[in-house]
């Protein structure tokens, strides 16, 4: 009887044995399954971080006017691609582009005063260094000394804040040629 209960008892171990190690493999896989989940729990963290920041960041842009100024920018770009054709298609009265350029030109300019951009487009006028920003000098005897003869890209104001000068040429007249001086502050006489 001693063997028998010998014998029971090395199985009941045995049995004991095949059960721990086999709670120690369903312990190891679930190991394995939380590792696999704490890895895509670091991704997702990983990921919302990174995407927290872009929201921010868009949120910045849109807050500090972003769209609005890409925007601004987008449009003055088409502007002054359209400004570029009418100046140069412009210059020959003759050809067909002319009126086609010109016309493009008024319709651009409409657009961008719906919008709320004004164009510095100054033309005999006197120089003002508040929106125009002077790139040469000529010399034309039917213009006063400081005025602009010709506009060579067009500026742009904005909310009533100037968001980039008007790039023109201005009339400088030798000191001995000189007849006609004007008291105004913002004409600058080169």
């Amino acid at each position: 009887m001693h063997f028998f209960n010998f014998f029971g008892r090395k199985t009941q171990h045995n049995a004991a044995a095949e059960n721990i190690a086999g709670i120690y493999g369903h312990l190891a896989e679930i190991n394995g399954h939380f590792e696999e989940i704490s890895r895509r729990l670091y991704k997702i963290e990983t990921k919302q971080k990174e995407t927290s920041l872009q929201l921010e960041d868009i949120d910045d842009f849109i807050q500090n006017g972003g769209r609005e100024t890409a925007l601004i920018d987008t449009l003055i770009s088409l502007a002054d691609t359209i400004y570029d054709f009418y100046y140069y298609a412009g210059t020959d009265e003759d050809s067909p582009l002319s009126e086609q350029a010109r016309m493009m030109w008024n319709s651009a300019k409409t657009a961008a005063e719906s919008a709320g951009l004004e164009i510095i487009d100054a033309g005999s006028e006197p120089f003002d260094f508040n929106f125009h920003s002077a790139e040469n000098t000529e010399q034309d005897c039917y213009l006063p000394n400081g005025y602009v003869i010709k506009t060579l890209k067009c500026g742009y104001i904005y909310k009533d804040e100037v968001v980039r000068r008007a790039s023109v040429i201005v009339n400088k007249i030798d000191n001995d040629d000189k007849t006609e001086k004007t008291d105004s502050s913002n004409i600058i006489y080169l």
